[in-house]
């Protein structure tokens, strides 16, 4: 019933594709890494305390025609925690993301997420994130067109700061979840001071998540996942599935329709496996002016400790990483 009920919602998700669009928010090949970065209700449901930091350079060796360099720097911070004895979760994430165009954004945001048992061992949770949302804009660069507003109004660079509100659920069993979020539910508009600039804001974005751990054998775990993300105007759509041997190391790849394809790699380290370090490979495979450069890498690393004991809740043993979300 359970493999009945993700692979429902993952068609569901394939039906309803469209061709794929650059979208404002930045991508992570190793999101299911990561899920706090997708979805606010995901904030301490693995139940220890863990740092992670993704550094993705998209495009790598990119050079544009007049320019030079033309690759995407991504780097982003998240932390969480569950609040044991709140039913609740806790995480914060930063994210900063620039582009040789002049054009950025950095996020500084906190999560929470209110977990509800169910009588099967699984959890729904609801969860909300705010902060803060900054755009960045460097006019120095060179325009497309003249007589755009923003460029003729604007000298050096400049930033806009505006609140920003997220919401998400999620449904997690023993060994499978679903989720979903809306980010930018507030859809900020930034105009930098010019009033007759009404287009440029952090338009909504819904992400739907999922995935499922099934084990081969007492060494060998299988873990399909799949993202799919969509501004109501574009989607994206990516799954693919990793494979761990001993609980220590993992491989395995991932399709981004139209896009890429990726190859994961990765080793636990420590006592209990607590430090992960992972990379990312994705090999582009559309072709034309949408095809920046054949490559982009990504490095992650992860830290988890014990949750610590807070308001009479019970301390979380570091588990082996098994890819809880």
């Amino acid at each position: 019933m359970q493999k009945k009920l993700l692979f429902l919602i993952l068609t569901f998700i394939v039906m309803g594709v469209l061709p794929v669009i650059a979208q404002q928010d930045a991508q992570l090949s190793q999101y299911m890494f990561n899920p706090l970065y997708i979805n606010p209700a995901t904030a301490g449901t693995d139940g220890t305390l863990k740092f992670q930091l993704h550094y993705r350079n998209q495009w790598s060796g990119y050079q544009t025609s007049l320019d030079g360099g033309g690759s995407l720097g991504t780097q982003i911070f998240t932390a969480s925690m569950p609040l044991n004895g709140l039913r609740s979760g806790i995480g914060v994430h930063f994210v900063n993301d620039k582009t040789p165009s002049g054009a950025g954004y950095q996020d500084l945001k906190l999560s929470y997420s209110y977990q509800i048992g169910l009588g099967n061992g699984s959890i729904i949770s609801l969860g909300a994130r705010g902060g803060f949302h900054i755009k960045s804009f460097d006019n120095s660069f060179r325009p497309r067109e003249s007589d755009d507003p923003l460029i003729d109004g604007l000298s050096g660079k400049i930033s806009q700061t505006k609140p920003d509100y997220s919401v998400g659920v999620l449904y997690k069993a023993s060994n499978y979840f679903v989720g979903a979020s809306l980010n930018h539910i507030n859809s900020p508009v930034y105009n930098f001071g010019i009033a007759n600039i009404a287009n440029n804001k952090a338009v909504q974005s819904l992400y739907v998540h999922g995935g499922y751990n099934y084990y081969l054998t007492d060494d060998i775990e299988i873990s399909p996942t799949a993202l799919f993300r969509t501004d109501f105007q574009t989607n994206v759509l990516e799954g693919g599935a990793i494979l761990t041997y001993a609980e220590k190391y993992w491989v395995g790849g991932s399709y981004r329709l139209n896009d890429a394809g990726i190859i994961i790699a990765g080793i636990s380290l420590l006592q209990n496996n607590s430090l992960k370090i992972g990379y990312s490979l994705d090999l582009t495979t559309t072709n034309g002016a949408s095809a920046k450069a054949p490559t982009s890498h990504e490095i992650l690393l992860s830290y988890s400790l014990p949750a610590p004991k807070l308001l009479s809740g019970k301390k979380t043993p570091v588990r082996t990483p098994r890819f809880r979300r």
